[in-house]
């Protein structure tokens, strides 16, 4: 055996040695967190609980030394509380999918991979089956930073009794999935209205000459090119992973930081994690005045609003709703006194709920 060899099994049977103990020590916290669910259960406590998942990462941040940048901790961890979360109870969630959607890659971000998730065909199938009480959560999109808002989304909140329970940002990057890597070859491009607008720009300087089909969705656009061998897709790089696609070209979107928020929404109340947004929609009365009187309320308590957007009430012609994100949790007294004076002023107030501000905006 030559040095280099010797060396090298000596720190491989170091490694062994330490996988030995990290398998134990995982299954210890397991263990320790079947007995949280335990009381949970008892209790009638939800078991996913985003104010305890938002303080676990911030502890595992806190506590890196390195050489592991912090986002692999947190990847590492996401999974480790997804298996000890099945070990207490099997979460259902719903999105909008199907497969290998943009929603399915952040129900993974967000729950990791042993959660049992279920793709529905709308959005509002998801809040339905969230209602019914067949699904604990459902993940919705509800804003995009470079198209805006998910107008559907938004009207759901306004006719459910469902709560906004977290959130969540994703960075969007669109990959061109298929077979043939001779582009020159390539007679036709599958993708969704909106991918296909936000990849315009590649698309024409490196596929001028092709037909462009619109698809139902990005995965659908994948499904497509695998079942038929025809053309390429544009799509999410966990639809070429499910439909069994090369990633022919990485990023091809025109602007860089596309990014979608979500909303995990459920019928659970999130407690306040010291760190919190809360969602409220309001209508006001047509007249002058209005909407500066309930502004200045939000700056007489020294709150920050991260959203102000009107939305058709569908009510009336030209009577709006508004929906406003602000710092603070719902349960705070100085946020009750605001909720009481804006209902006093407001003709419709609802709290959509309160949830852990998110910390990563990728």
């Amino acid at each position: 055996m030559t040095d280099t060899e010797a060396k090298l099994k000596e720190l491989r049977n170091k490694i062994d040695s330490l996988d030995s103990s990290i398998i134990q020590m995982i299954q210890d916290r397991a263990k320790v967190g079947s007995e949280i669910g335990e009381i949970k259960r008892s209790s009638g406590d939800p078991i996913y609980r985003p104010d305890r998942e938002r303080e676990v990462y911030r502890k595992v941040k806190e506590r890196n030394p390195g050489p592991l940048p912090d986002s692999v901790m947190i990847a590492i961890y996401r999974e480790i509380m997804s298996g000890t979360i099945a070990l207490e109870k099997s979460v259902q969630v719903g999105f909008l999918g199907p497969l290998g959607s943009f929603s399915y890659e952040a129900v993974r971000k967000k729950f990791g991979s042993i959660v049992e998730s279920h793709p529905f065909p709308t959005i509002t199938d998801v809040f339905k089956e969230v209602e019914s009480g067949k699904m604990d959560y459902g993940l919705v999109p509800v804003e995009n930073s470079t198209e805006g808002s998910v107008g559907t989304t938004l009207d759901a909140l306004i006719s459910s009794d469902i709560k906004i329970y977290s959130e969540l940002y994703m960075q969007i990057s669109f990959h061109l999935l298929g077979y043939e890597r001779d582009l020159s070859k390539v007679k036709r491009i599958y993708g969704i209205r909106i991918g296909n607008e936000q990849c315009r720009n590649w698309v024409h300087a490196n596929l001028p000459n092709v037909e462009i089909i619109e698809t139902s969705s990005t995965a659908q656009a994948a499904k497509i090119v695998s079942e038929t061998k025809d053309g390429v897709a544009i799509a999410s790089k966990s639809a070429g992973e499910y439909y069994g696609l090369d990633i022919l070209h990485s990023g091809i979107e025109d602007l860089s930081g596309n990014t979608t928020r979500f909303f995990v929404i459920g019928k659970d109340v999130c407690p306040p994690s010291g760190n919190d947004k809360t969602s409220i929609v309001f209508s006001i009365p047509d007249k002058p005045g209005s909407l500066i009187e309930v502004l200045k309320n939000f700056e007489d308590f020294g709150l920050n609003l991260s959203k102000l957007e009107s939305r058709p009430s569908r009510r009336n012609l030209w009577d709006y709703n508004f929906f406003t994100d602000f710092s603070g949790h719902s349960s705070d007294p100085k946020i009750q006194e605001l909720l009481s004076k804006l209902k006093k002023i407001c003709l419709h107030l609802k709290v959509l709920g309160s949830y852990p501000a998110s910390t990563e905006k990728v």
